[in-house]
């Protein structure tokens, strides 16, 4: 719609007039979109499939909800957690979601490392998931935090995951390692 509106007013015309009604139209078609869009922005998401297409059921099964309380349960356990501050709209999450941190090695190194597996869903800006993203020094998502054992702080993985970078993150929770 912005392109549009853009294109009307920068294309020239034989009369004022004409460039005029163009704009006009072109703000018209505009401001429908956005009152098209502005239901969906607003109000809350009501589960769907289509908002959290696994790449496969076994590896949906894995997440789950992710909480302050959750992270902090697991690591008092002395388990190790990855979270995953994702959101719907995010087509880097998604794409790291259906690639790296849904390939068979990957979870394979999660199961046999016990990772808690946390999934937070940004999707509608939720207050909590906004404060950690602050804590941990970021601003949006995606983020992908992997909580070791008995580290103070979380290791950080970059935006764009590749299976080998997650599976080395892993390892490297390991004694030794």
């Amino acid at each position: 719609a912005t392109a549009l509106v853009s294109w009307a007013v920068g294309t020239p015309r034989p009369s004022g007039r004409a460039r005029g009604l163009g704009a006009v139209l072109a703000a018209g078609v505009w401001l429908a979109t956005l009152a098209w869009a502005w239901p969906a922005l607003r109000e809350p998401a009501a589960p769907s499939a289509s908002a959290e297409v696994p790449a496969s059921a076994a590896a949906a099964a894995r997440w789950q909800p992710w909480s302050a309380d959750a992270v902090a349960s697991a690591r008092a356990q002395g388990r190790p957690v990855f979270v995953d501050f994702t959101a719907a709209w995010c087509v880097t999450c998604q794409f790291n979601k259906r690639s790296a941190l849904a390939d068979p090695a990957v979870l394979a190194d999660f199961d046999a490392q016990k990772v808690l597996l946390l999934r937070a869903d940004w999707t509608r800006r939720d207050a909590a998931i906004t404060q950690e993203l602050a804590r941990l020094g970021r601003s949006g998502v995606p983020v992908y935090a992997l909580y070791p054992p008995r580290a103070t702080a979380p290791v950080l993985l970059p935006e764009i995951l590749r299976a080998d970078t997650v599976r080395q993150a892993i390892a490297s929770m390991q004694p030794g390692a």
